[in-house]
């Protein structure tokens, strides 16, 4: 039997995202779930089903949408180990209406 595969997902706190987090959880299809979002879990509005979810999974802070800086970046595309992700899913973009062309476009 092959190992699991370890997935990062860029966006997971959103509606999309939270839902495909918990699908890998609770199905236990991954060995290693890091998601990374600019919102926090802690103000998403979670329900009991989706703080359990996020409970087992390691979670780091970003805002996708403007330049991060290079040890940023290499931090959440790297894993504690050194090695990277077998899989890369990203659910992130803007759907704000309010934010300016630079970065609804850049999404």
């Amino acid at each position: 039997m092959a190992p699991q595969p370890t997935v990062l997902v860029l966006g997971g706190v959103g509606f999309i995202g939270r839902n495909f987090v918990a699908h890998l959880v609770e199905n236990g299809l991954a060995a290693d779930i890091r998601v990374v979002d600019k919102a926090l879990p802690q103000t998403a509005y979670f329900n009991d089903r989706f703080k359990a979810a996020f409970d087992k999974v390691d979670f780091l802070q970003g805002d996708l949408s403007n330049t991060i800086p290079p040890e940023k970046f290499e931090k959440m595309y790297t894993r504690a180990d050194g090695s990277s992700f077998d899989y890369v899913i990203n659910f992130a973009s803007e759907t704000r209406f309010s934010q300016p062309p630079a970065v609804i476009l850049k999404t």
